[in-house]
């Protein structure tokens, strides 16, 4: 009786530590893109036009954020992984390395092309939809303030379109390298705090988003998609201005 119940204990104990085994081994890294290195495709055809006209092309963004935290659906953590050096000036141009992993439970899916020109059908004049996914360089001091005025990076998909979209089973993560921008417009704050920036994280936002272009005129809502969302450790910096 003492040997079946040691043997059943051991049977458990093996079984347990398969399960962690396993559960390590589909903890993986599933893709990278170095967008330092390509030449994203980003301007979109216009209809041309049936008479002709002097007025500017005008563009409009419309972003519905998602304040709902009882809607979130999948949690993903976007990590600061490194950045190429520890001391900027503004106007800068930071190049950063970030991860993006699937922390929740249930699988989810991301755009993973720089290029939103692939997306856009063959006839420029009807409404088309994509997703698109904004990883920004945030700065701070300390918990005093913080901003995301570090330069995105933008990554575009669509279900319809072959290997634009990527699906991370939970535990998977992607690698994404890209460049930032420390632009002088952008630090109004930092020029009025007696706080000096300190510290870089990175944050990400998925959204749907719906494109409609005229021979004059074009019009973009993006709603961003519900998920939980968490970044990792804080990147210490120097930034300062010129």
């Amino acid at each position: 009786m003492y040997s079946t119940r040691y043997s059943a204990r051991n049977v458990f104990l093996l079984l347990g530590c398969a399960a962690l085994a396993l559960s390590r081994c589909a903890a993986q890294e599933v893709a990278s893109l170095d967008l330092t290195k390509v030449v994203a495709r980003v301007d979109l055809r216009r209809p041309k036009a049936t008479s002709e006209t002097n007025s500017d092309y005008r563009g409009a963004q419309f972003t519905n954020r998602c304040f709902d935290s009882a809607a979130t659906t999948g949690a993903l953590n976007t990590s600061l992984v490194s950045l190429d050096r520890s001391y900027y000036q503004v106007g800068d141009e930071p190049r950063f390395e970030v991860t993006l992993g699937n922390t929740g439970s249930v699988p989810i899916r991301i755009p993973f092309s720089p290029n939103v020109a692939g997306l856009q059908p063959k006839n420029p004049a009807p409404k088309f939809s994509y997703y698109g996914l904004e990883i920004a360089l945030w700065i701070g001091a300390d918990d005093h303030w913080s901003s995301n005025m570090g330069g995105s990076a933008m990554l575009y998909g669509a279900d319809n379109h072959p290997d634009t979209m990527l699906t991370l089973k939970p535990g998977e993560w992607v690698r994404v390298i890209a460049k930032g921008d420390f632009g002088v417009d952008n630090f109004l704050e930092l020029i009025r705090s007696s706080f000096p920036a300190d510290h870089a994280h990175a944050e990400t936002a998925l959204f749907r988003k719906e494109t409609l272009i005229t021979p004059r005129h074009s019009a973009t809502v993006a709603r961003e998609v519900c998920i939980k969302q968490t970044h990792g450790q804080n990147v210490a910096i120097q930034l300062t201005l010129p």
